[in-house]
């Protein structure tokens, strides 16, 4: 036995931490003799890596046509310190025989970026401690630290703002007219979380004499990696959630209201990464029949994990198993925090007032917040009654029609499962970077006949 079999043992049951707190634990070893050494230290860090390879062609000095490798990278630290257990940069100290045991504690600060990890590049945190030994190899042991930072709805007034993308199409084959379509889809908010659903309302009318093959809604999500040494752009996309309706006939109007699950994702708060964007953005695809284009058009979507007041805020988050556990240190005064709750069945909880979420003893359902805390914030994460958040919640009456099975799940890369409406969510995957795809929603449809 010795420092190799040690552990470090994080206070945080899964290693999760919110920017803003502390990120504390203890390094554990047995020693079975006498050993000296200069010290034992820890150190925490934060960082931002983006590298990848492309393909060069050049001609060389004899005019022969080469190709070389060029390497696009990105390199950015949010912290690095380190603290000494044992010992320091200079002397030496030694450590009898037995059994120690040594706390430690770092702050995160409150402008780091979320955890990440991506194809081209990654946002990682880890403690590590060393045995500093003189003329020898040092001794390491390191673990993994995953770090949140919120992304609060109510903080951005985009968040409420209602999207509608409208189409007007004429069609034309053979130099003759072929009638007009004219196709409205409105979403109440742009912010949504994990478990919540988009209710999307659409209204398509074919005047024409052009079948509407069908209407695709898609939620996609886009990643885009910035290299700065040999400077270029990648990027990664893919669908979250897709639905889609039709066809409509000829001559028939047709009215959908639609439910797109917003699938157990992880969040990411990169603003104050330099290297790393993540956006995603609702797509809708009108799709005619025959030799005429499609028609499209997008509109930005942000996904938090604190949602909107008074706007389904009472959906358990599927990924609350993932989120961190409050059992740190916070490093900031948290202000007097809300009183619980018995929670309300989702189709009967009212709009919040100075309570803006029903909670429980079991874990709050966003971001997982402790009722004597309210870290990381300087102010409470939620309104009182005299908070400067609107409380209004756009006109859109839930379905009563509950789940709706028969959509398969959308390969994301290499994430993919499947994840269902409300409380009854399925267990967290063993990767907390997948992401799950929306089921299939049935919407009432009317027909009218010019």
């Amino acid at each position: 036995m010795g420092f190799d079999e040690g552990r470090i043992i994080l206070d945080s049951p899964n290693g999760a931490y919110y920017s803003g707190t502390t990120v504390s634990g203890r390094l554990v070893f047995q020693q079975e003799k006498e050993k000296s050494f200069r010290g034992i230290y820890v150190k925490f860090k934060g960082y931002c890596k983006v590298h990848w390879t492309s393909q060069e062609s050049y001609t060389d000095s004899d005019g022969k046509s080469q190709t070389r490798t060029i390497n696009h990278d990105s390199y950015e630290e949010y912290v690095n310190v380190r603290r000494y257990l044992v010992g320091g940069l200079s002397g030496s100290c030694k450590l009898d025989r037995g059994t120690y045991e040594y706390p430690f504690g770092f702050d995160i600060p409150q402008n780091c970026p979320s955890s990440f990890e991506g194809t081209y590049g990654h946002i990682r945190y880890h403690i590590k401690v060393i045995v500093d030994r003189a003329f020898k190899f040092d001794q390491e042991k390191k673990v993994a630290v995953r770090v949140f930072s919120v992304v609060d709805l109510n903080r951005d007034p985009y968040s409420r703002e209602p999207i509608q993308m409208v189409f007007n199409e004429i069609y034309n084959c053979c130099c003759m007219g072929s009638g007009t379509t004219n196709t409205v889809v409105n979403v109440p908010v742009s912010g949504f979380c994990s478990g919540q659903v988009m209710p999307i309302e659409v209204h398509c009318d074919n005047k024409g004499t052009v079948v509407i093959d069908e209407i695709k809604m898609t939620l996609i999500k886009k990643i885009r990696f910035i290299a700065s040494v040999n400077p270029a752009e990648k990027y990664e996309k893919c669908n979250v959630a897709r639905i889609s309706k039709g066809p409509i006939p000829t001559n028939t109007q047709r009215n959908y209201t639609v439910e797109m699950e917003i699938p157990a994702l992880d969040v990411y708060n990169l603003n104050n990464c330099r290297y790393i964007e993540i956006y995603n953005k609702l797509k809708v695809v009108v799709c005619p029949s025959g030799c005429h284009s499609n028609s499209d058009n997008s509109q930005k979507i942000i996904i938090g994990n604190v949602p909107l007041v008074g706007y389904q805020d009472y959906v358990r988050n599927p990924l609350q198993d993932q989120m961190p556990q409050q059992v740190g240190i916070v490093t900031q005064q948290p202000l007097p925090s809300y009183s619980w709750n018995t929670p309300y069945r989702a189709d009967e909880a009212p709009h919040p007032e100075s309570i803006p979420y029903p909670m429980t003893d079991n874990p709050p359902p966003y971001p997982g917040y402790t009722t004597s805390e309210t870290a990381p914030y300087t102010n409470p994460p939620y309104p009182t009654k005299n908070s400067s958040y609107s409380t209004e919640s756009p006109s859109y009456t839930k379905s009563p029609h509950g789940t709706r099975p028969g959509v398969a799940a959308l390969g994301t890369d290499n994430m993919e499962f499947t994840a269902s409406r409300g409380d009854n969510v399925s267990d967290v995957p063993a990767d907390p970077y997948a992401a799950a795809s929306a089921p299939a929603p049935h919407s009432p449809v009317t027909d009218k006949k010019h």
